[in-house]
């Protein structure tokens, strides 16, 4: 499996707080079943976290990887944020102040709550138009989704990808948001699953347990396509697929 959303990264967010916590994530994904994840720090959230593009955060990346091959923990690891989307965030994108997920043209990005749905429309818009394909975080979470699921049939029509916590299936974050990621599953209304794991311990990397589960309610197949087929055509830079579109 590959996983695209995942605070791995050490001390730079809500996340891993050191190498050693990112150590423990990365043996609880590998045993999981997990062979390459995309670190996603948080990034550009106001008052919280900058970890925009820079030399110094790149290079954190690089000490992780070369820790984890030191370590003998067989997990390929790659570099991403998970991008709280301002109005800010196209002019961001053009001035290579963000990073896409493993250098492709896909971003991570994730929205306030409450924002309202007129404001994450116009920025998905203005995202594409910046030359990127946005990926919607955990879409199940906000409030517009969870009273008019419509809007992510027709974001996915966009041609934007929606990712789906692995929590959500299990009720991790109430109710309404599982309601919601579960209507996704049934309707195909998706494209990966991800952990957006903050650490080995709560809102963990392991996914076997989301893998089992869609694979039951759905198919194994369809478990296969969200959670190493479409990762792994994102990490590659080529097209991908809904689920309602694929079968």
């Amino acid at each position: 499996m590959i996983d695209l959303h995942c605070h791995i990264l050490p001390g730079v967010d809500d996340g891993s707080s050191s190498e050693e916590e990112s150590c423990r994530m990365a043996r609880l994904a590998v045993e999981s079943g997990v062979t390459a994840v995309c670190a996603t720090p948080h990034c550009n959230v106001p008052g919280c976290f900058d970890n925009y593009r820079t030399e110094a955060l790149e290079e954190r990346f690089l000490c992780l990887a070369r820790l984890l091959g030191e370590r003998d923990i067989p997990l390929r690891l790659y570099a991403g944020m998970e991008v709280y989307v301002t109005p800010e965030t196209p002019r961001h994108l053009r001035e290579g102040k963000l990073l896409t997920l493993g250098g492709s043209r896909y971003l991570l990005v994730e929205f306030g709550f409450e924002a309202p749905f007129s404001f994450a429309q116009r920025m998905l818009e203005e995202i594409s138009a910046a030359g990127a394909v946005p990926v919607v975080a955990h879409p199940e979470r906000y409030r517009f989704a969870q009273e008019d699921r419509g809007c992510l049939l027709r974001w996915i029509e966009a041609g934007w990808a929606l990712q789906i916590n692995k929590g959500s299936l299990f009720g991790r974050f109430g109710r309404r948001a599982a309601r919601t990621a579960h209507w996704c599953l049934g309707e195909g209304c998706m494209h990966l699953i991800g952990s957006d794991a903050h650490s080995p311990y709560r809102r963990t990397p392991w996914l076997e347990d989301a893998r089992s589960y869609v694979a039951e309610y759905t198919a194994p197949e369809i478990a296969d396509f969200l959670l190493e087929e479409n990762p792994r055509h994102m990490l590659e830079n080529a097209p991908i697929r809904p689920v309602l579109a694929q079968f």
